[in-house]
């Protein structure tokens, strides 16, 4: 019930003890201006699994993310789009939330808009002004950087080299080019009164206000993608803290690869290399994108390749295979009881599974847990008997369910089970060309027979 995280902050390991008091997670969402491509779902699909860990694992956990309803971005899109920007984040933000439930993410307790949060936006604003933190300007409200004496520490910025480089929101009245918008006086698009104009608030103040008013001023864990460690997390850090004046912000940072193409460039919106979820699954199976995810650790960066996809698809079917002999085994094994071996390696097999997890989430080294238990099971599967083989089968499921994989059984056809039955008299009788007539038969159908020393058992011919 105790587990490690690494944390981006100070790059040492944080552990978590099991606690009376919920544990408090917030994860960065999406800006609502598009489809979600696979490195939104990377990273929901990360944090999701995470998060279905830690409560299986007995700790209470209150998972928070934000929708950014309110963006440059959303509101450029809608232009073009000649939509208002309200009803175009509207649909983006269904047809994402529509997304992430068909990729089976069913762990955040709440997606918060920021625009339901101006109110606390504004008040977290007050009080950075009053505290010499911020100023104001003729365009808005900015967060005076080298106020923050830490600022850089968790992207491991040196300011003075970034300068030259930073180009993000130029006003020629900002005391210093790294100084970031808090709040940005306009009357286009998307805007609000406020004690500094009509506006609209800026990207980094709109999660802090959003967590601080679920969460409160301080809490566990905040994740999201490591492409946004610089500058958002490190203005989220500034701004909470310095507004709060309690530090740490958050007990531990964790931040999820980014997804590369084959050639190792990021995949993103403004390269216009990216690869949109709904494409993918157009070939695809949800399971094979949950576990192409989580057989990379979460912290690494995954070039995606068509080879990838193939290698994840062929894992998959040697799991599926399993849990189909598995299946057939529980129906025509022998009637034995659960035997100390087989319980043994069953406990052996979980304890490897929860170690790897609670180190840092290596879901690579839980699911090589469960490929060493398969392969060393493989051979031995058709002497099992009928409840080794429901236990181990339910074992397994669990797991996979925990990472929310799911296999279902799938019904062979009546007219292949025919087929099947009569190839078996076939053989019996010793009239092999017929069997193999019927074999063929069975393999046109899209299905292989495996014989086996307790009967014929089919496979998909995929498999």
């Amino acid at each position: 019930m105790t587990f490690v995280i690494h944390n981006t902050l100070t790059g040492t390991s944080e552990t978590f003890k099991k606690s009376k008091k919920p544990l408090k997670m917030f994860v960065c969402g999406p800006t609502v201006y598009g489809p979600a491509h696979i490195g939104h779902a990377r990273v929901e699909i990360t944090f999701d699994a995470f998060a279905r860990y830690l409560r299986e694992s007995g700790h209470t956990l209150t998972y928070i993310q934000n929708i950014t309803d309110v963006d440059d971005k959303i509101i450029n899109a809608a232009r073009e789009a000649h939509m208002s920007p309200v009803a175009l984040a509207r649909h983006f933000e269904k047809e994402y939330i529509a997304t992430m439930k068909m990729l089976r993410v069913t762990s955040v307790d709440r997606r918060a808009r920021a625009s339901a949060f101006i109110k606390e936006i504004q008040g977290q604003i007050i009080r950075l002004i009053a505290k010499g933190f911020a100023y104001e300007t003729d365009n808005g409200v900015y967060f005076e950087v080298r106020k923050f004496k830490s600022y850089g520490a968790l992207s491991k910025q040196d300011l003075d080299a970034t300068r030259p480089h930073y180009r993000i929101e130029p006003d020629p009245k900002k005391k210093d080019p790294l100084d970031f918008a808090l709040w940005k006086r306009t009357s286009d698009g998307l805007h609000w009164k406020s004690p500094w104009g009509e506006g609209r608030p800026g990207w980094h103040i709109e999660d802090t206000a959003i967590s601080e008013k679920i969460l409160g001023q301080q809490y566990d864990i905040h994740g999201g993608g490591l492409d946004l460690k610089f500058p958002h997390h490190e203005s989220e850090i500034a701004q909470q803290e310095a507004s709060s004046g309690k530090v740490p912000f958050v007990r531990a940072w964790m931040h999820v690869g980014m997804v590369l193409s084959a050639k190792g460039e990021k995949m993103s919106k403004s390269l216009k290399n990216f690869l949109l979820v709904q494409d993918f699954l157009k070939k695809n199976s949800v399971d094979v994108l949950r576990f192409m995810f989580l057989s990379a650790h979460y912290r690494s960066p995954i070039n995606y390749s068509e080879g990838l996809v193939e290698q994840s698809r062929a894992a998959l079917r040697t799991m599926s295979d399993y849990l189909g002999r598995l299946d057939f085994v529980a129906l025509n094994g022998k009637a034995a009881t659960l035997s100390r071996a087989i319980s043994g390696d069953i406990t052996k097999c979980e304890k490897a599974f929860t170690t790897a997890m609670d180190d840092d989430f290596n879901t690579p080294q839980a699911i090589g847990a469960l490929f060493a238990f398969i392969n060393g099971h493989t051979k031995s599967i058709w002497g099992l008997s009928r409840a080794e083989a429901i236990a181990i089968r339910s074992f397994l499921l669990k797991k996979y369910t925990l990472l929310g994989i799911a296999f279902k059984a799938s019904m062979v056809p009546a007219s292949v089970r025919a087929l099947l039955r009569k190839r078996e008299i076939a053989r019996i009788g010793k009239d092999f060309k017929v069997a193999d007539a019927v074999r063929k038969e069975i393999a046109d159908a899209g299905y292989a027979i495996e014989d086996t020393p307790i009967g014929p058992h089919l496979l998909h011919a995929t498999s």
